[in-house]
């Protein structure tokens, strides 16, 4: 209530449901990967109505095996849990894949829905390995599953998930979007200050129901300065590059590759942070 926000947060199942309810109004922010937007402006040929406003992280994102699957070659003729199969970080998958060798006969991708969904079912064993953050990497690794590759050996520069709306919802919401980053960011800084640790330890274990352990796991890589949080919530404009070069290098972008600027808005970003 610090800025006057009263914000209602809703758990989506999956980035293309995530994607479909904003551009129906049933919400007026999402956070998604940078990825899902692009895919959505290239569909719609350059006809959609939704736009990056601010970053989130670039990493946090780790390929975890199931325990039956302890490393990449072990993959092979294997279901791989994904999001959705044309969008979003398959395609952070699908590069690291075929970095080894790899094509694309040689896995089966299943989409399963968000982090938390693919998370249950990899346990369940409904797949061999699925890209994840956390706090879900932590507790897979506590119950036997394998860390297969880390943020950075899925790629050096990337921007993951962030600040998506409609242009038309912004432009008649201007202030009330300003002040959503603003109080975005303030928050994020808080976050960093160390004498507020336990403070969001105990944010992360009551809105997440892990434990102190797992919590402390998840702050640290939340804290992270390579992988972690953007402090300022910029948008990371050569990791949106690197979102488009990812694209079009597996066939889904045609060349030459637009600029990150087709994608963005940075107008009420650079007005809340004045």
């Amino acid at each position: 209530m610090r800025h006057g926000l009263e914000v209602e947060f809703e758990y989506t199942p999956g980035s293309n449901y995530l994607i479909e309810a904003l551009k129906d109004g049933k919400f007026e922010i999402a956070h998604t990967a940078a990825d899902d937007l692009v895919a959505d402006v290239e569909a719609e040929a350059g006809h959609s109505d939704l736009f990056l406003f601010m970053g989130i992280f670039s990493g946090l994102l780790s390929l975890v095996g199931s325990p039956e699957n302890p490393d990449i070659p072990s993959l092979q003729g294997k279901s791989l849990g994904v999001d959705a199969r044309t969008s979003g970080f398959v395609f952070l998958l699908e590069k690291r894949l075929r970095s080894v060798g790899f094509g694309p006969g040689d896995y089966v991708l299943l989409e399963a829905g968000g982090l938390e969904k693919r998370f249950r079912a990899l346990l369940e064993g409904k797949f061999a390995a699925t890209i994840l953050s956390p706090p879900y990497v932590e507790e897979a690794l506590e119950v036997g599953c394998h860390l297969l590759a880390r943020p950075d050996e899925l790629i050096p520069v990337y921007q993951a998930t962030c600040g998506i709306a409609r242009r038309s919802w912004a432009k008649k919401n201007h202030d009330l979007l300003v002040r959503y980053i603003l109080a975005y960011v303030e928050a994020t800084r808080w976050c960093f200050d160390p004498k507020n640790r336990q403070a969001c330890l105990d944010l992360l274990m009551k809105h997440n129901g892990i434990k102190l352990s797992s919590a402390e796991k998840t702050l640290d890589a939340l804290l992270d300065p390579k992988n972690g949080l953007y402090p300022n919530a910029e948008l990371n404009l050569p990791g949106i590059a690197a979102v488009l070069e990812l694209r079009a290098e597996l066939g889904y972008l045609k060349r030459p590759i637009p600029q990150p600027d087709k994608y963005l808005d940075l107008s009420y970003y650079q007005t809340a942070l004045k």
